[in-house]
């Protein structure tokens, strides 16, 4: 998608060595193609070049690939194309759209909680983007636009988490002058917490079902949401209060 360049994607009736897929692409000058692997019984296949002519380019991998498995049953379920300028502009785009959604989550919550509770929801909101970003590279999961609408889900999804306890913490600011800010953060996060595990929770249990019998078309954005909604729960619960903590007893408020 940000590339440019030719996709198809083929599912064998058998498993098929990915080694010998690659032999397959070489005979036809593709073996620099990018192969990648989906689920574990190694039939189905993404295959995608950079800078091809999406018609010649299926035609010729069906052709060798008829040639060289045979008595292999094959599906072809997909055939996509991306130009390279229409894929910089996607990276552009995409870049553009974390960057400014980032920037109007700190401001809201800034505006509406504390600097501080803006500027460590942001700084976890990062982590849950790289760390899901992360994960997906471990795994060797596609890269695409759809991926990227998953990780803003998760980015606005993690973002309502640390609302709901940033707003918490507050009220019982004003209520709990006496005790120290540890003792007031501490009683905020276990008074949402049961509520922040009871919705994760159930949310988790939509996106594994859609990983599970949603097919290979939505497995990357639910996967992606199964892992960002996981971290995304953590870095709302063990870093926003942890980071607004620390900030707390170096640069300590004078109260009210």
């Amino acid at each position: 998608d940000f590339t440019g360049g030719a996709l198809i994607q083929v599912r064998f009736e058998e498993p098929v060595n990915t080694a010998a897929l690659r032999n397959s692409l070489a005979r036809i000058g593709k073996e620099n193609a990018q192969i990648q692997s989906l689920g574990a019984m190694k039939n189905e296949y993404i295959i995608r070049a950079a800078g091809e002519d999406p018609g010649g380019f299926a035609n010729s991998v069906k052709e060798i690939l008829a040639e060289d498995f045979p008595d292999n049953e094959k599906e072809f379920l997909r055939e996509d194309t991306v130009e390279p300028k229409i894929g910089k502009e996607l990276l552009i785009k995409t870049i553009w759209a974390v960057v400014i959604a980032l920037m109007l989550i700190l401001i809201y919550v800034s505006f509406r909680f504390d600097y501080r509770f803006g500027t460590a929801a942001v700084i976890a909101l990062f982590h849950d983007a790289l760390f899901t970003i992360g994960v997906l590279v471990l795994t060797q999961r596609e890269f695409s636009i759809v991926v990227v609408g998953a990780i803003l889900t998760i980015i606005g999804y993690s973002i309502n988490d640390s609302i709901v306890i940033s707003d918490r913490i507050r009220e019982k600011y004003t209520k709990m002058r006496r005790e120290s800010y540890n003792v007031i953060l501490n009683t905020g996060l276990n008074e949402t917490l049961s509520r922040t595990i009871l919705t994760v929770g159930t949310t988790l249990l939509a996106v594994i079902a859609l990983l599970v019998f949603g097919g290979s078309v939505i497995a990357d954005f639910a996967f992606t949401l199964l892992v960002g909604f996981i971290i995304g729960t953590y870095s709302s619960i063990f870093i926003l209060a942890n980071i607004v903590s620390v900030w707390e007893e170096r640069f300590p408020k004078k109260r009210k």
